[in-house]
């Protein structure tokens, strides 16, 4: 065989072999992708005829696949948006993903998350221990023992007593609160409410941790950095919800990396250590109180008595206490308020009822109406309660687990581990417990009907679970609403319904647009 003979077979070969090759490389990848479709039809398959759940009705996406939570939590506005159709189409209970159910029975909140049903209905670890990021917080703390323990390091902060401790320090903010709608009023100048009841809420709960005299009340930035970075947590709250994992990885990798995969929440993971160490170094100088005498959270959680059960805390849980506080102290609370500034706007009769009850209550020296004159007026606590019901700040799902047992819904059994769920604001619009659930209805909580209807009310929560900060949040508001709609007249500005209408963040709620407003005059 001369040279160029053998060199062409060789060539030959060759490409025989690419070939080869190729379609078996081809023919690898159509197996592959070939099984990954029987896998996931084996998989959709079992869980719409064979899963424990197979019996529960609801939407047949849904029932396959978590496809369409992540959608309206991450892309849209919030599944817990559409519940209500669901429900108005499947009955009290439907399967909302392959392995949760949520309800649509107000008596049910009372059996699960009672007093009684605490114990036996436990937090869902999967949810409480993936979103956010915050893991080790009182908040998502899923083990009872662990969380009565925490809770009970600082309840005493929380309480009432607590709450009139701290109105000093809040009054002083209300102060500066004021001064900023009197320029605005001078400037001519819309007002962001939400902006301004974020300051109040973020100085609020500054002081309460640390005893820090933040200041974003007095901050000229349209979005200061605290700010910005609660919105990008906000924000961001669904995806990690759904993509734990960026939470870890953004905490391993560099900083202007992580920057990219969770906006501000390593960076801000950072700045919670640096405030605990300037508490730290406080103690280390004697120092264990705040300068008026008052406890905060971290001089209690970093001094544990081991004779009360109390554990030394690691610096991760502590980091993980003060975002989670940092949040659920500011963007709840400022929320409420700025949609609580909107329906007094929007309803000038009930807002002339409220100022009628505050002009029989003397102020202070300093012009102010304070919290211990003004915390039992019957309007305005029933203003306010009608306010949060409305405006209900976590409108979504707080999953529990099924115990041992078993439970059954509406003639469906859900067996033992079924992941259930009930929606705040669902309990808050049904109409066989609120008369015209919709309309902002002060009154209702007026007289023997009003306290009947304090069951329903759970804007908080109810049993050892319910929010820890419900005291705060009630100081805030009423010194808010009580002070601000007292000295200043308002009206709405590029406001109107749709700008108002809530999206639902997980974690929290928010409006669509800012609340914005014209003081028009000091009263």
């Amino acid at each position: 065989m001369d040279t160029a003979t053998g060199q062409a077979t060789y060539l030959t070969e060759i490409g025989r072999q690419s070939a080869l090759q190729s379609i078996s490389f081809a023919q690898s990848i159509g197996v592959a992708v070939g099984l990954f479709i029987l896998y996931l039809s084996a998989l959709a398959i079992h869980r719409t005829y064979f899963h424990p759940l197979s019996h529960i009705p609801g939407p047949w996406l849904a029932k396959v696949s978590y496809w369409a939570e992540f959608y309206h939590d991450c892309l849209a506005e919030g599944y817990v948006k559409v519940y209500p159709k669901l429900h108005a189409k499947y009955g009290p209970i439907v399967r909302v993903t392959p392995t949760r159910v949520h309800i649509n029975d107000p008596e049910y909140f009372h059996e699960i998350y009672s007093i009684s049903g605490a114990s036996k209905y436990l937090k869902d670890p999967e949810f409480f221990s993936t979103s956010g990021g915050i893991k080790h917080s009182v908040i998502m703390l899923t083990d009872p023992e662990i969380h009565r323990v925490r809770r009970k390091t600082i309840q005493y902060l929380f309480s009432p007593k607590g709450m009139e401790e701290l109105s000093p320090r809040v009054e002083e903010v209300i102060r500066k609160g004021l001064e900023k709608l009197r320029l605005s009023f001078e400037e001519k100048q819309p007002i962001d409410m939400n902006r301004i009841f974020k300051g109040v809420t973020v100085d609020t709960i500054m002081r309460l941790m640390f005893d820090k005299a933040f200041g974003l009340i007095d901050s000229p930035e349209e979005e200061p950095e605290f700010v910005r970075t609660m919105r990008m947590f906000a924000e961001n709250f669904p995806w990690q919800k759904h993509f734990p994992i960026v939470n870890t990885i953004s905490l391993i990798i560099p900083q202007s990396w992580a920057e990219y995969m969770v906006p501000g929440y390593a960076r801000f993971r950072k700045q919670c250590g640096v405030w605990l160490d300037e508490v730290k170094e406080r103690h280390k100088q004697g120092i264990y109180t705040a300068e008026d005498g008052r406890a905060t959270v971290f001089d209690l959680f970093l001094r544990p008595d081991p004779d009360k059960g109390q554990l030394e805390l690691s610096r991760d849980v502590l980091i993980d206490e003060t975002f989670a506080f940092c949040f659920a102290g500011t963007d709840t609370t400022s929320y409420a308020l700025s949609m609580g500034s909107y329906y007094l706007m929007s309803n000038p009769s009930k807002l002339q009822k409220m100022r009628d009850e505050l002009s029989t209550v003397p102020t202070n020296e300093d012009g102010l109406l304070q919290y211990k004159d003004i915390r039992n007026l019957p309007y305005l606590s029933a203003t306010i309660k009608e306010i949060l019901r409305l405006a209900c700040p976590v409108p979504g799902i707080t999953p529990r687990v099924v115990p041992e047992q078993g439970m059954t819904v509406a003639g469906h059994y859900l067996p033992k581990g079924t992941i259930i769920s009930l929606s705040m604001r669902m309990v808050h619009f049904n109409d066989t417990v609120y008369e015209k659930p919709y309309e902002f209805i002060p009154e209702r909580w007026l007289g023997e009907s009003g306290k009947e209807l304090d069951k329903w009310f759970v804007t908080f929560s109810k049993g050892p679970r319910m929010c820890l900060g419900l005291n705060m949040t009630y100081l805030e508001t009423y010194l808010c609403f009580a002070n601000f709609f007292n000295k200043f007249d308002f009206k709405l500005y590029k406001t109107d319904e749709n700008t108002a209408m809530w999206i639902d963040m997980v974690a929290a709620a928010k409006s669509r647009q800012p609340i914005r407003a014209m003081v028009t005059g000091p009263r």
